[in-house]
């Protein structure tokens, strides 16, 4: 298929099939719409006549010249034959209204099948079917059958919405334009039968009028694709991304304990933020952090300067910044004695001049452009809320402009939060027409200040990444063949090839006896075969034995109990933190790196992190820090661990999973001992995706 996108999203020709001249049906709504685009429309209708003032012709083939865009008004039946007629006349792009294809079901699907039998070995693109189209506001593009009078269409802005569903997009673009907010496009591609998002994300990734992607999708149409671009944009535009179907168990099987501690989400969790892309869970959240990012840089810091004149105000806020469940976690600034000054001598002598600074219901212009102004000069300033409660007598719609020039001017980016009705909806679209960002209420004021850390953090991370490779140099290759089965002592030879601590063993085959052991006691006595996955339920670990005649008695006990498989004898390793790492694959994204907080709790307590293989030590670091637990691996209470032992070890486990990519089902090393010297993996399974 030919690449025409710029025909879909900025024709030169547009033709609405299925035109009507009847108010209300979806024909005469696109229509009305389409007419006030800046480039050439044409209407069919067989049944001939005029509509919006245009002609109606009987086919695409009666048109004076071959339009780029079409747009299929018709039920799922009919867009068949229109869509084939354009695709024989050479329209470059098709948008398919209809729904009633592959997401109704078996017959639906066979409707589909076809529709995509028609596009293969043309150059024609179609977006659908099942959607609401485009809405290109910077051109008059807009294929939406939802009337003006219904949804409000944003102005011409910066920010490009791509979402699978139409619907969960429209809702927020409508409350959102009520105040101003504007976007350079909003593409629904619905079924996805031929563009899908990695295209789009392709086409606005270098278009100049976009400088942010929000994103809403159900499922990945390419998920490496998908990875492949966040990681080529990101570092120039944020990518922004609600992910629905969270709820959906995507290992493809769980019978280890990498497998039922994965679930799609937690490993697509990891691979977005490896990917640095910004998750959201519900479409304002979507769009207010889409908002802030395409109107303030990111802070490389996040202590946070709040303004009030509402003690209340100020103190929710406070909560909300410096708490973690609910709240971001950061730091309320120290401002400077001068500061205080400064605030002090423009305030009544009751307002409260720390942080934060409360210039109570007597606000006035003046004070407010003195406080603004001392804290735009504070060097211990990041960021500056304002949760601005527009009752009080003395405030006026002139202070909106001293906010929007200290906004605009000042050196620290701000943050409102006007708080009222009638006079709140008038400031609201002030700042919006002003790319200051503003939200209705203080938590989302708050949320807004963690979207700019977190494309902070994320920029400052891209860039230590450059010298921060993968480490695949001196790796060594494990010997195991993928496919046959292999126990424990197998596994932890393959482990010990590539560097991984296990303790000192020795292994005994069926028939063989206890000979001279060459191991030092306390040790550790347990069956090895790949048919037993969870040996402690069955009571095949004897722990630790003392002496030669406790060991003879462990190996007798063990061979009366499991006439088969190899019995392995360990030195039993000293106490430490116990984690659990080991390789999951995704039924989405693919093999992944796991590492949690391990042992026998680990499926109790799941505090687990992923990342997609391969990993850099930075990743595993983060991978650490994500983690409720991890202050046990960074001294708490005193406790001595090889932290970076086992940043080690969750490299060279990714270098394991390079390896062996194609083949791992899953791999369990649960638990790893982090010990005060070395993280040491006393058990290790592996399932093979074949054999």
């Amino acid at each position: 298929m030919g690449n025409n996108i710029e025909a879909l999203l900025k024709p030169q020709s547009v033709v609405v099939v299925g035109a009507s001249a009847q108010e209300g049906k979806v024909g005469n709504i696109i229509l009305t719409q389409v007419v006030k685009g800046k480039f050439r429309v044409y209407a069919v209708n067989p049944k001939g006549g005029t509509a919006c003032g245009l002609p109606l012709y009987a086919s695409v083939r009666d048109l004076p010249e071959v339009p780029d865009l079409a747009v299929l008004a018709l039920p799922a039946g009919p867009t068949l034959g229109a869509a084939q007629e354009c695709i024989q006349l050479g329209v470059k792009a098709i948008v398919a209204i209809a729904g009633g294809f592959s997401e109704t079901g078996d017959a639906g699907y066979a409707l589909e099948q076809q529709l995509g039998n028609m596009l293969r070995g043309s150059q024609t693109r179609l977006l659908g079917p099942n959607t609401l189209g485009l809405l290109v506001p910077g051109i008059g593009l807009d294929t939406n059958f939802l009337p003006a009078e219904h949804m409000r269409r944003p102005d011409p802005g910066n920010i490009a919405i791509l979402s699978q569903s139409g619907s969960i997009a429209v809702g927020e673009m409508d409350s959102n334009a009520l105040t101003g907010v504007s976007i350079s496009a909003f593409v629904g591609f619905g079924n996805r039968l031929d563009i899908n998002e990695n295209e789009l994300m392709d086409y606005y990734a270098e278009d100049p009028g976009t400088d942010v992607l929000a994103m809403y999708l159900e499922s990945f149409a390419d998920p490496q694709g998908f990875l492949e671009r966040c990681r080529r944009i990101v570092p120039h535009k944020p990518v922004i991304l609600l992910k629905a179907g969270r709820s959906e168990a995507g290992a493809r099987a769980v019978q280890l304990h990498t497998g039922s501690l994965a679930g799609s989400d937690r490993v697509t969790d990891g691979a977005l933020r490896q990917a640095g892309v910004i998750r959201v869970y519900d479409p304002q959240e979507l769009m207010d952090a889409a908002r802030v990012l395409a109107f303030m840089p990111p802070i490389d810091d996040c202590r946070g300067a709040v303004l009030t004149n509402g003690g209340g105000f100020g103190i929710v806020a406070s909560d909300f910044i410096e708490s973690n469940r609910p709240g971001i976690g950061a730091k309320l600034a120290v401002l400077s004695e001068e500061t205080k000054q400064k605030i002090a001598s423009a305030a009544l002598s009751f307002a409260a001049v720390r942080n934060p600074v409360d210039l109570t219901a007597s606000l006035n212009n003046a004070m407010c452009d003195a406080a603004l102004s001392a804290l735009q000069e504070d060097a211990g300033v990041d960021i500056i809320l304002f949760t601005l409660g527009f009752q009080p007598p003395a405030i006026d719609e002139n202070l909106i402009d001293i906010i929007i020039h200290w906004a605009r001017n000042g050196s620290k980016p701000m943050i409102v939060v006007p708080i009222g009705s009638d006079i709140v909806l008038k400031a609201m679209q002030k700042f919006n027409a002003a790319k200051v960002p503003a939200f209705t209420s203080i938590w989302r004021g708050v949320q807004a200040i963690d979207t700019l850390a977190k494309r902070g953090t994320m920029l400052r991370k891209l860039q230590a990444a450059q010298a921060d490779p993968v480490e695949t140099a001196g790796a060594v290759a494990p010997t195991l063949q993928p496919g046959a089965p292999v126990g424990e002592y197998e596994v932890k030879a393959a482990l010990r090839e590539v560097g991984v601590n296990v303790p000192r063993s020795i292994v005994l085959r069926p028939g063989e006896q206890l000979q001279a052991i060459p191991l030092n006691y306390p040790l550790v006595v347990k069956i090895s075969s790949a048919e037993i996955l969870h040996k402690t339920e069955q009571k095949g670990v004897l722990l630790g034995i003392r002496d030669r005649d406790e060991l003879e008695k462990a190996v007798a006990d063990m061979r009366s109990r499991f006439a088969t498989g190899d019995i392995l004898i360990e030195e039993m390793e000293g106490r430490g933190v116990e984690m659990i790492v080991g390789l999951v694959r995704d039924s989405t994204f693919g093999l992944a790196v796991m590492c949690g907080l391990g042992g026998t709790t680990a499926e109790l307590y799941q505090d687990v992190s992923f990342r997609m293989v391969p990993i850099t030590r930075r990743d595993a670091d983060e991978m650490l820090r994500e983690l409720k637990g991890h202050k046990l691996l960074e001294g708490f209470r005193g406790i001595q661990t090889d932290r970076e032992g086992l940043i080690d070890l969750l490299v060279k486990i990714s270098h394991f999973g390079e390896f062996y990519q194609d083949d791992i089902l899953q791999m369990d090393l649960n638990p790893v001992i982090v010990q005060p010297e070395r993280a040491v993996a006393v058990d290790a399974k592996i399932l093979w995706t074949q054999g």
